[in-house]
């Protein structure tokens, strides 16, 4: 009786194990799908959307990215398609009916905002969006000056063969220094929009059309004549404004702000520096200071965080004040001037001028943000609710309401470690 028991067992597991054997029914080949890697989203015209896709190009069997090789221009490595929809869904679903390949989200790369849906309100956008199961919160959102679908037709790698290479490098925070938001992504953004009071960030990009027309940007206009007689800031300015020529007509440079669901304005590339200072998410780059012994010069440091900026927060009752500790050194790296900051006088007016030039430069920025927009970017709120008991009295107190009253004061630190591979002054200056 226990041998037949056996038997039938073995019969019962081998019943089990057989259908295991027969393969998978729903593999789809990843040369059958294509990866969009950058979706756009611009105003439809009948109070619906325009989505615009880029998807990356497949490449042959040699290696190389199939498309136009012609001598004229370069290889293709994206293709570009736009969309009306209602929804992101409903986009995709239309789009498969003229795309052979299965569309997917699965590798994008990046979430691009036009200057039209970021004026009129994005939760409906971004409602839909968090709920795609394909689309990942570490997505990077970019918020474009002017149309998402312009922008996106303007991706022009010249040095890149690989789309999502070019993407990965462009909004690495620790490859382009300082200039965008350090957190940037989406579930990042998300998180910060859904906070009360608490301003949402992005990357600020925006295409440069005379870059792609060979013409000359280098041109500064009129200047103003408290800086007529020094340098400008090279990074005081916005996404779309560089005055450059020649490779990708697109520029990753500032951040734009939003309070709520609506964007409410940008901030520079040098804005966005003192904005990660504060936040503490501040590593490293290169910033540039008005000379204090020569007033037509700039100087120029690598600068890095000694320690992670400290908020400190005191309230009593309606009344919150805080203060922002930030410790700083840097290395000087770029001096045009005939002043010698390697003596130990002249390396402490160095310093000292740091220091008052970046007060300054936040202060502007907590003006800017606090009392003109009204929007707290700097996370005070998150450190503001740790003094209320209770989850229903924060909400009470709205903090939104409270933020123009922030009195503020800024703590900076500033040491010079070293002086460069130039040990003094250029020699034979005249």
């Amino acid at each position: 009786m226990r041998g037949f028991k056996r038997i039938i067992n073995r019969y019962v597991l081998l019943l089990l194990v057989v259908p295991m054997l027969s393969g998978c029914w729903d593999r789809l080949d990843p040369e059958n799908m294509a990866f969009i890697m950058a979706i756009g989203v611009d105003p439809g015209p009948n109070n619906d959307y325009i989505y615009t896709f880029a998807l990356a190009m497949p490449k042959s069997n040699g290696g190389m990215n199939s498309g136009d090789n012609s001598p004229s221009g370069q290889n293709r490595i994206v293709s570009i398609f736009s969309e009306e929809g209602a929804s992101l869904s409903a986009a995709l679903l239309t789009s498969q009916s003229f795309i052979a390949r299965r569309l997917t989200l699965i590798h994008s790369k990046a979430f691009i905002l036009g200057d039209g849906v970021t004026r009129q309100g994005i939760m409906p956008i971004l409602g839909e969006v968090v709920r795609n199961e394909e689309f990942r919160r570490t997505v990077n959102v970019i918020t474009a000056r002017g149309s998402a679908e312009t922008y996106i037709n303007n991706i022009k790698p010249k040095m890149e063969n690989d789309i999502d290479l070019w993407f990965e490098l462009e909004m690495d925070p620790h490859n382009i220094g300082a200039i965008t938001p350090k957190n940037s992504r989406f579930h990042d953004f998300i998180m910060d929009i859904e906070q009360p009071g608490t301003g949402g960030t992005t990357i600020l990009s925006a295409v440069h059309p005379s870059v792609d027309k060979n013409t000359n940007n280098h041109e500064m206009g009129e200047a103003s004549s408290e800086s007529k007689d020094r340098q400008t800031i090279a990074s005081d300015i916005y996404a779309g404004d560089l005055h450059r020529t020649g490779e990708t007509p697109i520029d990753f440079f500032g951040s734009a702000v939003y309070k709520g669901q609506k964007m409410i304005g940008y901030l520079t590339a040098q804005e966005t520096k003192l904005l990660n200072i504060l936040r503490g998410d501040f590593e490293k780059t290169v910033m540039e200071f008005h000379d204090p012994l020569d007033s037509k010069y700039n100087v120029t440091l690598n600068m890095n965080a000694e320690k992670k900026t400290k908020l400190k927060l005191k309230r009593k009752d309606n009344q919150i004040n805080v203060t922002f500790i930030a410790h700083m050194e840097g290395e000087l790296s770029g001096s045009m001037s005939n002043v010698d900051y390697t003596t130990p006088k002249n390396t402490i007016i160095l310093e000292e001028a740091v220091e008052e030039q970046l007060i300054q430069q936040a202060s502007k920025l907590l003006d800017k943000t606090l009392y003109e927009w009204n929007v707290d970017c700097f996370h005070i709120g998150n450190r503001l609710r740790a003094t209320f008991p209770t989850l229903q009295e924060w909400y009470g107190y709205k903090w939104r309401d409270h933020i123009k009253d922030t009195k503020y004061k800024v703590d900076i630190d500033f040491t010079m470690t070293k002086h460069g591979d130039q040990v003094g002054p250029r020699c034979g200056r005249r």
